[in-house]
């Protein structure tokens, strides 16, 4: 019975692929061919840079937010999942857009004069960037916008017939007898193998419009297009292009062997559609630093495999052209790390970007592909200093791809190790912001109050980095800067933003690499004294990945304005992280319930519009209209620990809540958000307030695990449970978590 299913499996299996083999017309004869072209001639006879820059389309573009005011067009692509445990690639949508351009630049000038180089500092998404875009010409091409097609030379046994040279002089090409009632003019494309004696593939895939002679092909593309077209309207690629060495060769040899009859020719031809393949490097290969040159040819004729080649062939040399860039032809080549191999092992790159072509023995290999490449920021550094620079800087369009600067963006690049990690540990509360935010301010670098206009630069001046972090993520500076000068700040994002980025020293070129969090990360879930991968345990890592300074040159700079000081960043990390955690360890002991407060402060916001408008109020609860309610806001303002002018107050907070219905106009209002300052602030008064009771019940918690927390006093003890209980179920801390912070949080108070 078992045998039955396997056999109707694989009897499905067999009638599902050769369905989708016909459906996808993975094999034409040239007619056919000719036939799908005329029905979509510009979708194929696009050469690499527009078939790429149609990819970017095809998988759709979104806009996102970028801090206050600002958006970008983000490519969908580099959304695509490229394997197992590589997230999609957030935050270069700058260096995205710029590798837009330089494809649309290569369409309108209809060439591909350049070899586009990435360039940052190590673990930036470069090889990420490159990977992306062959993942996305892999599964474009299996679609039907993204069809494309290669040839083949088919030539029959002895069995099938063909229409010879003629009996007289009792001639013919080899691959048949001259009864021209046996076959005709029919094609070959579609014999069945034991029906073909020789089959020669084309390695340059030259799009098969390419057969035709140039004076006939642009008229045919004139004629199936349906209008007049001016020489400038005809594609360069089809006007310019030609067929490989081979190719030619063997084109020549048959014309001359059918004294020019070119049906005769296409008979040969068997057009077959292609998929793109990192894997098995079809249209797309990457190349490590090598010595060799990337492309290279062998004469295949003398070869076993090629002993059934037709006699009318045996004359000419075919040689097989190979290579990278062979393989990469009408597609894609990626050098990784161009920068690392010797300068005499690239040079060839300048012709060959020049002209798209490359000397092989066998002749001239014309090409049809984009190329890039990557380097890191210290190899273009010594590379720019070179003689040869100059030469080569022509033919470079140099693409940046910074670290990021927002911890917000910056979290989301671990989001799949940290699937990985979670399977076999939890991830403690707080963990990964934290470390975000600590690797994002070793990037940042001290603003230059210069580089702005007069009315803002003492502003400028006293942007720490925490505030410039802050806006960076799109939140509100500290209370250190009033509401105007917060507004002024974050009208400058952009500039701010921008300042360096004309600079050697760019900001993003230095600090911690995503790579090392990476590793942070792993190492934290490692630890065997911590059951999470708690933020505790990724302070320890982090203290000690800065022991060594001499390992990372971000490490080595001097602090300067409070920037580029990683120890104070750790401190700062700690703080905040002993901040949110008491606040959650107050909500736990159901001593303060953020959402109680939030509630608060609406109903308090709504006395102050009242107020400020001078209008009168509906009560909630006597429905009666009546002035706004001074005791609620006056009770709110003293928790908040607001002084001055109460006018004044009231006015500043409700133009918090207008900055925020500004700046995000698409968000729904978040009080958390808009008001996290404030509610920081209500948490420690109440806690100042409760301070006694609240010590008791921390240094009773932190006696979990001791026979003396076992014979605490029942109720001091249901309540150390309850607490435990809230921390783990509406904070998802786990036991020894929440009992570890407690000691981190009565530690770093002392």
């Amino acid at each position: 019975m078992a045998t039955m299913h396997s056999k109707e499996l694989l009897s499905s299996v067999s009638d599902s692929v050769r369905r989708e083999f016909k459906e996808q017309k993975y094999i034409l004869s040239y007619d056919e061919f000719l036939d799908i072209f005329s029905n979509e001639p510009k979708r194929l006879i696009r050469n690499s840079a527009e078939y790429m820059l149609d990819m970017f389309k095809f998988f759709g573009v979104s806009e996102i937010k970028h801090g206050f005011n600002h958006t970008k067009r983000h490519f969908k692509l580099f959304e695509r999942v490229r394997g197992k445990n590589k997230p999609a690639i957030v935050g270069q949508e700058e260096a995205h857009e710029s590798i837009y351009r330089v494809l649309e630049q290569f369409v309108r000038q209809g060439k591909i004069d350049k070899l586009v180089l990435l360039h940052g500092p190590n673990g930036s998404s470069k090889s990420s960037t490159a990977e992306s875009l062959a993942n996305g010409l892999e599964e474009y091409s299996k679609t039907e916008e993204g069809v494309v097609y290669k040839f083949n030379w088919i030539f029959p046994s002895d069995k099938i017939g063909y229409e010879g040279l003629g009996d007289a002089l009792n001639k013919h090409i080899g691959f048949g007898d001259n009864n021209p009632s046996r076959n005709g003019n029919k094609s070959f494309a579609h014999l069945e193998d034991d029906e073909i004696m020789c089959k020669i593939v084309s390695e340059m895939k030259e799009n098969p419009i390419f057969i035709l002679p140039k004076k006939e092909r642009v008229e045919y593309f004139k004629k199936v297009i349906g209008k007049n077209l001016t020489h400038d309207e005809i594609p360069s690629y089809l006007e310019e292009g030609a067929l490989g060495a081979k190719s030619k060769k063997i084109f020549d040899s048959l014309l001359v062997a059918y004294k020019g009859d070119l049906e005769k020719v296409l008979r040969h031809v068997q057009v077959e559609r292609f998929f793109y393949s990192s894997r098995y490097r079809e249209g797309i290969a990457s190349v490590e630093p090598q010595m060799a040159i990337d492309a290279q040819d062998r004469q295949i004729t003398m070869e076993r495999n090629m002993q059934n080649i037709p006699p009318a062939l045996q004359n000419i040399r075919l040689y097989e052209p190979q290579g990278e860039l062979i393989d990469a032809n009408r597609g894609f080549i990626e050098f990784a790390d161009l920068l690392k191999r010797p300068l005499d092992a690239f040079k060839y790159l300048l012709s060959t970007i020049e002209k798209m072509n490359i000397n092989l023995s066998s002749g001239i290999a014309d090409l049809d592909l984009v190329m890039m490449a990557s380097a890191n920021e210290k190899h273009l550094d010594a590379f720019k200093n070179s003689p040869d620079w100059p030469s080569f800087k022509g033919r470079f369009e140099l693409v940046r791809v910074p670290y990021l600067l927002s911890a917000r963006l910056e979290q989301k690049i671990y989001e799949e190790d940290i699937k990985i990690i979670e399977k076999t540990k939890k991830i403690g509360p707080h963990s990964l912001n934290l470390l975000a935010r600590w690797a994002v301010l070793t990037r940042l670098r001290q603003p230059d109050p210069d580089y702005y206009d007069p009315g803002i630069r003492n502003l400028i001046a006293r942007l720490d980095p925490y505030d410039k972090q802050a806006l960076y993520d799109g939140n509100e500076p500290s209370n250190a800067f009033t509401e105007t000068e917060k507004g002024l700040l974050k009208k400058h994002v952009e500039d701010i933003l921008k300042e360096s980025q004309s600079s050697v020293a760019y900001e993003g070129r230095f600090g911690a690499s995503p790579r090392e969090m990476k590793m942070l990360l792993y190492f934290a879930a490692q630890n065997e004294r911590h059951d999470s991968l708690s933020t505790i345990a990724l302070f320890d890592e982090v203290e000690k990945l800065t022991r060594d300074r001499t390992i990372y040159d971000y490490l080595q700079f001097e602090p300067r304005g409070g920037y580029h000081d990683y120890r104070e960043f750790i401190k700062y990390i700690k703080s905040q992280y002993a901040q949110f955690f008491h606040r959650e360890f107050l909500s736990a002991l159901n001593l303060y319930d953020e959402e109680q407060y939030i509630k608060a402060l609406q109903r308090y916001m709504k006395n102050v519009t009242s107020y400020l408008k001078k209008e009168k109020m509906q009560n909630d609860i006597t429905g009666r209209q009546e002035d706004a309610n001074e005791n609620i806001m006056e009770e709110m303002e003293s928790l908040m620990g607001t002084t001055g002018n109460k006018r004044e107050i009231r006015e500043r907070l409700v133009g918090k809540i207008a900055s925020w219905r500004v700046e995000r106009p698409s968000e729904e209002l978040n009080f958390a958000k808009v008001f996290e300052q404030e509610l920081a602030t209500i948490a420690k008064r109440i806690y100042e307030s409760k301070e006694e009771e609240i010590k008791k019940i921390k240094s009773s918690m932190m006696m979990n695990g001791s026979e003396d927390y076992k014979n605490l006093p029942k109720n001091v003890l249901e309540t150390c449970e309850n607490t435990f209980a809230n921390l783990e179920e509406k904070f998802h801390y786990t036991r020894k978590n929440a009992w570890e912070s407690l000691i981190f949080l009565n530690s770093i108070k002392k």
